[in-house]
């Protein structure tokens, strides 16, 4: 399997064909998961090197869907990992546990194994940072461009109720983000309470 080449291969691909509109689930926003996923793994002592490739291949292409489409874009993505990884020296079984990662990550997160977890929680790592409100922005101004808010009311209210069924599921990221989620997410209801 060769990672750098196949990670190399999906970033020029989405430098080239992501729509400009996406400023979340951006170029940015995959190199970030890409990271977290290597560091969460590390501390979860992800030790097999192979596993540690699957995982990091998925996060690396876990976004590449958006390429093809919004709406079920972690399929599109398992479309283009079956679709291209075979070049890069995958066989069918890797790339089928590959795509079971990256499904993992549709919401709400169905993570069914440890590595599925990882990517889960780098994902959404941002949740539980101190750059969450730049982040959650860039969110808000993709959400308005696809017509799925048009305030900032709203968006706080489905920030709030995605904040509360949210879970991060490794002990690294319970242990490193749940402080500054809740205070992120405190920010969020006193945001609420400014409407009423």
């Amino acid at each position: 399997m060769q990672l750098e080449s196949a990670k190399n291969y999906i970033i020029n691909l989405l430098k080239e064909k992501l729509p400009a509109y996406l400023t979340y689930h951006s170029l940015e926003h995959t190199i970030d998961v890409y990271n977290e996923t290597e560091r969460i793994a590390k501390s979860e002592n992800i030790t097999s090197e192979h596993d540690k490739i699957l995982l990091l291949t998925a996060a690396a292409f876990h976004d590449s869907g958006f390429i093809e489409s919004e709406l079920s874009h972690e399929q599109q993505s398992c479309i283009i990992c079956t679709n291209v990884l075979s070049e890069f020296d995958y066989n069918d079984k890797e790339i089928s546990k590959i795509c079971e990662i990256i499904m993992a990550t549709k919401i709400p997160q169905t993570p069914l194994c440890n590595l599925a977890e990882i990517l889960c929680d780098a994902d959404l790592d941002y949740l539980g940072r101190t750059d969450f409100e730049s982040i959650s922005n860039s969110l808000f101004e993709e959400f308005k461009y696809r017509k799925i808010v048009s305030d900032n009311k709203s968006w706080d209210l489905i920030q709030f109720n995605f904040f509360n069924s949210h879970k991060y599921f490794t002990k690294t990221n319970q242990n490193l983000r749940t402080q500054q989620k809740a205070i992120n997410l405190q920010k969020i209801a006193d945001n609420l309470n400014k409407y009423v």
